[in-house]
């Protein structure tokens, strides 16, 4: 998995990430979205998930860290692009704070 981060001009943090989604990537974009909520200026997340194939139960539970950071500011959680595997696998988790955006 390979990531990018950018922060957008109303202060949002997006994610973009490549290739598969899953644990064994997991910790270095964990701790970046640690620091952006311990800094305090992140006043939401995205993510941009257009080149994933397949995300797993831990790249779910990072979505819930970021999805309860989102709805703690007023936010749903815009996953934008997703494949329709991964749309799928989002859907099953039944994340009713995710917002699709194509």
């Amino acid at each position: 998995m390979h990531y990018t981060r950018a922060v957008l001009d109303d202060n949002a943090v997006q994610y973009s990430i490549s290739q598969d989604f899953t644990i064994f990537f997991l910790n270095n974009i964990k701790t970046d979205i640690e620091k952006d909520i311990a800094s305090g200026k992140t006043s939401h997340f995205v993510f941009d998930l257009k080149e994933v194939n397949y995300i797993d139960s831990a790249a779910i539970s990072l979505l819930i860290m970021t999805g309860k950071y989102n709805d703690s500011k007023g936010k749903k959680l815009w996953v934008k692009n997703p494949s329709d595997v991964v749309k799928r696998i989002i859907d099953n988790a039944e994340l009713s704070f995710v917002e699709f955006q194509y």
